[in-house]
């Protein structure tokens, strides 16, 4: 099995599987006539459909609203859409699941009846749910609300069923800034007792938020606390039974198909939804947010048109390393103008993602980043619109033309406003693909064949899978000439921001354009490579090694040798291998320059610490690549002056770096540097507010939190924290690792502790 690699730049074309889009393109009728042909048979089914409703009535009526609505429009999670697309990631969805072809004003009355008349179970929820999302997306609230109390009116006001009916009410005001009525609702829905942990979790996540909202933030933290722990320990306690019922010798087996299974510990959305609200709160409160905001605005295209019914989700920090779920608090559907709007978002760092259908996307593209993130800030009401542009229209190499030059011309239609493009491409098949050149200034520019082979990383299956996992597709990259590839191109402002790209979905005749493939076929295949192909790492690296034994110049064996050295170094933990491969990589380097090969030895000598071939070959990379805007690079290279006594040069490198990098992976060792060379907390707590770190996993706001520790703990006896301080980061900033670990491995808890041990973990 392949591991997924996350990849700052998506370089597949990711539309629908390849080969079934050249299919569609090349072979079938046009895909105007399809989609004439698809809406024809939608109709007929939708009249079909509607008279075999307006003639059945009864159980049989409810019976067909169940199958054909609430069965076929994924209506146990509304929020389901074809394709989710984020600054971290994309989705598409590639269930077979049918929608029923009913329009809306088709849908809403049938619900309405359906929460009526249906039965009194979960069923009678998702309907309810699905109706206030139908009524939502057409911009009618109310409806929704009363379409709520409807249905509760219908039921025993002691089930399970109603008092579910009422959490949604008093969410769905909640999330539309109704403070009283929520609080209302809350207050007076007591659970019967054979529910009571379920609903009393989902009650305390309600009320958590609720309270945080009027400003009691203690409040909420400790009712948020209470109802996680007691939730955790009932179905901690229902585990237990559940084991010990198991392993008894003298109970009977029993059939357990059917029944509602307790939830794993840690995995039920109600847990999850608790840890999420608890962490928010409890980080709010250390920096002293405790009141919270607004954040709307509107999806609309380039051309001014609105996108209704798409899905807006505003997802905190500790929720965008993961797929979607139903424990996340702010999710809405646009209406009919695309407006959305987010009530009582509690401070901290979001991403938007979108939920859209291929129709809505097809031909465009949300211009997002990887590194786009939205600061929520108390009392902020901040307008986050999103505008979806053309996909950027490529010109060659295009339509699986062969190429067999040693330069491919890459060409493009101009984009208003961009002040510059990246190019990027991979191989059809592997996991990888590559930034291949950034900066470019015009709509084209060539590429030496060299450079596309010099580029790329590798990837492998799980770790159990061992070293004959690895992926020949990826090692060989744009090397292989019996592989299709594609390629990409971003348009970027002067500001660095996105404009657009030509990589989207392009599902029709006129949206599909030219596709952006192409084959390399420049050299042939060698005995050594068709080894690798078949999965035998090893023997391909002893037929690389006789190849340059046979011909010392042959950089390609050369090449491939260093790759899979240094790929089997990493994966086996063979430091040995590495040691071995650097050799071979400078005498690569001598015959075929490469900012890949002088990079990859900077890092090492980096690693090593020996700073005259560090600074050798780092300029070398710098000689190669100008300008060097790479903040990644620039921070190692501050690291690495920063360790040869350089501290003014690390300042000043760590301060342009930052600048180049949105993520601000290195403000740890930023902080580190300013405060060892005198700086006070008070100023390095200003530049921790006005870089935080965002990277998935951790907190934006962990480092001006762990400053505001060290002023507090500084208070006790000031000199003598200074002194230690100064020691410790003396360690830090002379590379003395192994000492500053043992004194972190031995040492009390302390704010210093925590401070300098996540100053060593930085990377």
């Amino acid at each position: 099995m392949r591991i997924k690699i996350k990849i700052k730049h998506l370089v597949l074309f990711v539309l629908l599987p390849a080969s079934l889009l050249i299919l569609l393109f090349n072979f079938l009728p046009s895909q105007r006539q399809m989609d004439q042909s698809t809406t024809i048979q939608s109709n007929i089914d939708r009249t079909d459909l509607l008279q075999k409703m307006a003639s059945t009535t009864g159980s049989k009526r409810i019976e067909l609203i169940r199958t054909n609505i609430l069965d076929k429009d994924h209506s146990y999670d509304p929020y389901r859409y074809d394709v989710n697309v984020s600054p971290s990631m994309s989705q598409w969805n590639n269930d077979e699941t049918q929608r029923s072809g009913l329009l809306p004003e088709d849908i809403v009355p049938l619900l309405e009846e359906y929460i009526l008349e249906g039965p009194s179970d979960n069923t009678r929820i998702f309907a309810a749910k699905q109706l206030t999302y139908e009524y939502d997306a057409l911009g009618r609230k109310e409806d929704g609300d009363q379409a709520l109390i409807t249905a509760a009116k219908q039921l025993n006001s002691s089930s399970s069923v109603a008092k579910q009916l009422e959490l949604l009410r008093a969410e769905r005001a909640l999330n539309s800034g109704d403070i009283t009525t929520a609080e209302t609702i809350l207050e007076q829905t007591p659970f019967p007792s054979e529910y009571q942990e379920e609903l009393n979790a989902q009650k305390a996540w309600l009320t958590g938020r609720l309270l945080f909202t009027k400003g009691e933030a203690q409040e909420a933290l400790a009712v948020v606390k209470d109802g996680l722990e007691s939730y955790k320990k009932f179905w901690q306690d229902i585990h237990k039974q559940m084991n010990a019922a198991t392993s008894s010798p003298n109970e009977d087996s029993t059939d357990n198909t059917g029944s509602e299974a307790a939830p794993e510990a840690g995995t039920s959305d109600t847990e999850r939804q608790l840890e999420s609200l608890r962490t928010a709160i409890q980080s709010a409160i250390d920096m002293g947010n405790t009141s919270t905001a607004v954040v709307s605005g509107t999806l609309t295209r380039g051309d001014g048109t609105p996108v209704p019914r798409a899905g807006i989700f505003l997802r905190a920090e500790s929720e965008v390393n993961h797929s979607i779920t139903s424990a996340e608090p702010y999710r809405i559907v646009t209406d009919t103008e695309g407006r959305f709007e987010f009530h009582g978002v509690i401070p901290g760092f979001y991403q938007l993602q979108l939920g859209l259908g291929y129709d809505q996307i097809d031909g465009w593209t949300w211009p997002v980043q990887y590194d786009d993130w939205i600061e929520v800030k108390p009392d902020d009401r901040l307008n986050e619109s999103i505008v979806l542009q053309p996909l950027l229209e490529l010109q060659s190499p295009i339509n699986q033309e062969t190429l067999t030059g040693k330069t491919i011309d890459f060409r493009w239609k101009a984009v208003e406003g961009a002040a510059y493009y990246r190019l990027s491409g991979g191989g059809e098949g592997a996991v990888l693909g590559v930034q291949i050149r950034d900066r470019i200034v015009d709509n084209h520019i060539s590429i030496p064949v060299e450079e596309l082979y010099d580029g790329g990383g590798f990837s492998y299956g799980s770790r159990g899978d061992g070293w004959e996992s690895i992926d020949p597709l990826s090692l060989l990259g744009f090397m292989n000439p019996e592989v299709r590839f594609s390629w990409n191109i971003e348009a970027l402002d002067a500001d660095g921001h996105l404009i657009t790209r030509s990589n989207g979905y392009r599902l029709n005749e006129d949206t599909v354009g030219n596709l952006p493939f192409f084959y390399l076929k420049e050299r042939e295949l060698t005995a050594a490579d068709q080894l690798l192909l078949d999965k035998k790492p090893d023997q391909a690296l002893e037929k690389y090694q006789q190849n340059i034994d046979d011909d010392p110049q042959d950089v390609h064996a050369l090449h491939m040798l260093v790759k899979l050295m240094l790929a089997k170094s990493s994966l086996t933990k063979d430091t040995t291998l590495e040691d071995k491969a650097i050799p071979l990589l400078e005498k690569l380097i001598q015959l075929q320059p490469s900012t890949n090969y002088a990079f990859t030895l900077s890092q090492y000598y980096f690693e090593h610490a020996d700073w005259k071939s560090y600074n050798k070959y780092y300029s070398y990379y710098n000689e190669l690549n100008r300008p060097n805007t790479n903040g990644y690079v620039l921070s190692i290279n501050a690291t690495a002056l920063m360790q040869q006594g350089k501290l003014e040069e690390a300042r000043k490198q760590f301060a342009i770096a930052l600048k180049y990098d949105d993520s601000h992976r290195f403000i740890g060792s930023f902080l580190a540097a300013e405060l060892y060379a005198g700086e006070s907390l008070s100023s390095v707590m200003a530049l921790a507010e006005r870089y935080p770190e965002l990277s998935f996993g951790h907190s934006g706001y962990r480092w001006p939190q762990m400053i505001k520790q060290l002023l507090a703990e500084r208070k006790n006896q000031p000199k003598v924290f200074d002194q230690e301080l100064k020691e410790k980061l003396e360690w830090y900033v002379n590379g003395q690792k192994d000492v500053l670990k043992q004194w972190i491995a031995s040492a009390k808890p302390s704010a210093l502790k925590a401070f300098m041990q996540e100053v060593l973990e930085v990377r």
